[in-house]
């Protein structure tokens, strides 16, 4: 009797060293998987599709209530809205939200730019703050909205704002949704153009933060929900690993590859944290394609920032051509962007001139690539790509 006493203690105190050992081992755990976890107990709504809301609200007229609203950018659980009945706003409130928000984040400070475009500083439920920027193309009768999809990032890329504070935590899919929502609430306040296109190129990397990405795209291009074209959404990513493409072609969207460059020692030098080569990462996002049966779905989208004497010279161009061309055996439309640095005072790094980005262009379109310099939106309020970073607070510990 007493072997098998000691026995089950020796096997009680292994089960809750090992416990601790996965508890501590980052790649299962860490705080924002915690985080992430508990942020979702707390508001559930927005990630739900539409029958599972239907039945939470028992009814799916309530349901449809809900979301005609949220596509309006107006939030049907405030006292103010008169969207829902009394009884079914306490319904939602009281039962569903438990006295929690709908949707979990404020705006907190918006900013202008000379261009229209404006930048929309958001608090969160925790208290940290993220950024999401509105850009108007009256010409075009369209506004984009870029949202992001992480508080701060661990991709370290060197002339990145955002890198620069480092990873906080993934934010939920509600967090993501809710930056449309609020987007859509200012461009109808400000008589901007309809908010028809979004851009995951905010703070963060979406392929680091794959469930709540994926989770809010099902819900943006959801008929019965955010309904949005799925072709006037793209995500972005520095593509952490070639099998990450796999889980990102799975989701609905075009993709968006942050290549930068196209020789592996200069894209180590902008992308500290890669891992791979270049001509790894491209095949695995060439096999992801290949998993997406429709043709014109396998449209992406390669960038490339142009950074004075360092990846922006008749070479690197050339080097691009040569690694992209074997792409078009599966990728029929593949779109150059071309970003030419915006200086945010990191030591180093310099916005090339007119001329040399130009001649990068000519190589380009010369060799058959179809390219575009993206013109600079919001720069003198730092609302433009690699300028958006906000003040980090300590997450608590779970």
């Amino acid at each position: 009797m007493c072997c098998i006493i000691i026995i089950f203690i020796i096997c009680t105190f292994i089960s809750i060293q090992s416990y601790l050992r996965v508890i501590n081992d980052k790649k299962y755990f860490n705080n924002n998987k915690y985080w992430n976890k508990q942020m979702k107990i707390n508001n559930d709504v927005l990630p739900l599709s539409f029958d599972e809301l239907s039945n939470k609200m028992q009814g799916s007229g309530k349901s449809k209530l809900i979301w005609e609203a949220l596509r309006n950018g107006i939030d049907p659980s405030q006292l103010s809205d008169n969207t829902l009945s009394a009884k079914a706003k306490s319904h939602l409130n009281n039962n569903i939200l438990n006295n929690k928000p709908l949707i979990p984040l404020q705006i907190e400070t918006e900013s202008l730019s000379s261009c229209g475009t404006r930048k929309l500083l958001l608090k969160l439920s925790d208290n940290q703050s993220i950024e999401s920027v509105l850009i108007p193309a009256y010409k075009f009768s369209r506004t984009t909205l870029c949202v992001s999809t992480q508080i701060g990032c661990d991709r370290g890329c060197k002339f990145c704002l955002t890198g620069t504070m480092g990873l906080v935590r993934n934010l939920t899919s509600s967090e993501i949704i809710g930056q449309v929502i609020k987007g859509i609430e200012v461009s109808r306040r400000e008589n901007m153009p309809p908010l028809k296109n979004i851009v995951f190129m905010g703070m963060g990397d979406a392929g680091r933060n794959m469930q709540s990405v994926n989770e809010s795209l099902l819900c943006l291009v959801d008929r019965e929900r955010m309904s949005l074209a799925q072709s006037k959404i793209t995500v972005s990513t520095v593509g952490p690993s070639p099998e990450s493409f796999l889980t990102l072609a799975s989701m609905p969207g075009t993709l968006a590859w942050s290549l930068h460059s196209a020789d592996d020692s200069i894209r180590k030098y902008l992308v500290p944290s890669t891992k791979h080569s270049v001509i790894d990462l491209r095949d695995g996002l060439l096999k992801a394609l290949l998993t997406r049966p429709n043709i014109r779905n396998r449209t992406i989208m390669i960038a490339v920032t142009l950074i004075d004497n360092i990846n922006d010279d008749v070479n690197d161009a050339l080097k691009l051509v040569e690694f992209v061309k074997p792409m078009y055996t599966i990728a029929p439309k593949i779109i150059i962007d071309l970003i030419p640095y915006n200086d945010n005072n990191i030591l180093g790094f310099a916005q090339p001139s007119h001329k040399k980005v130009n001649e990068f262009q000519h190589v380009l379109r010369k060799n058959g690539l179809f390219c575009s310099v993206r013109v600079t939106r919001g720069d003198d309020e730092s609302a433009a790509c690699g300028m958006l970073a906000t003040k980090r607070e300590k997450v608590m510990n779970v």
